[in-house]
Formats: structure tokens, sequence, C-alpha cells
């Protein structure tokens, strides 16, 4: 099934502003592999060899990053927890941010079989990201 993007510019999203917005929840994955995958950084064994720049605290570094992700990942857990009172939650994050069609969520985690319930919650979703992404 094609993939046609909404038409976002009555609501005050341009098009090339939602398909930021989709690549940037697609990313969602990533991040938390990403994160967790940081959890197990160790301090760096020096030796008496020389080195080039870089030199610098990798745990420190680390621990940076999976903050840096993991804001990123509450960012738009809030937002999707925001919409409509938290009922679509899990529907919003396996479409939007793990690219699964509606057709092949679960019925168990959305709160309605009324399809229009949920593009009216998806575009929820966008707005409210589209308004408080501005700040990262």
């Amino acid at each position: 099934m094609r993939n046609y993007p909404p038409h976002y510019a009555k609501y005050g999203i341009p098009k090339a502003r939602y398909n930021e917005l989709r690549a940037y929840c697609l990313q969602y994955p990533l991040w938390k592999a990403e994160a967790q995958s940081l959890l197990g950084v160790g301090a760096q064994q020096y030796s008496a060899m020389p080195h080039g720049s870089g030199v610098g605290n990798p745990v420190v570094k680390a621990a940076e990053r999976r903050e840096h992700l993991l804001r990123k990942i509450e960012q738009v857990e809030s937002v999707a927890r925001m919409v409509d009172g938290g009922r679509w939650y899990a529907a919003l994050i396996q479409n939007c941010c793990m690219g699964k069609s509606l057709a092949f969520i679960d019925p168990a985690v959305l709160p309605s079989s009324n399809r229009n319930a949920f593009f009216v919650a998806r575009r929820s979703f966008y707005l409210a990201l589209d308004g408080c992404k501005h700040e990262i």
C-alpha cells in the first residue's frame, strides 16, 4: 500500500515539515537501541603509546549522548501520551515511530476500530510534535 502524505498545509504544516517530523519519529527505534548499548561503556585503558586528538573521558561522553537520546525518546513519548489523553499512545508509537501500517497494528492496542479517529489522533500527534520540536 502506498503511503500518501496527508494534506497538512491546511493545518499549518507544509509537506516538507511533515516529512521532517516523520523522519524524526522513524529514528525512535534507533535511539532506543543506541541508548541501551551505551549502558555498558567502560573506562578507556591507557597505554604508553602516543595517541591523537580525542583524548577525554569516554564514559562521560557516552553518558551525555545517552542523556540526549533519552530526552528525544521522552519528547516523542510524551507527545504521544498527550494526544487524546493517551488512548492512542501504543498505536501512535507503532505507526509513527516504527512505521507499522494501521492494518498491521494489533487490534488489542487500538482503543477504537474507527479509522478516522486514528487518523485524527495521528494528525494531532504531528501537530503537537511540530510545536514542541522547535525547542530542541
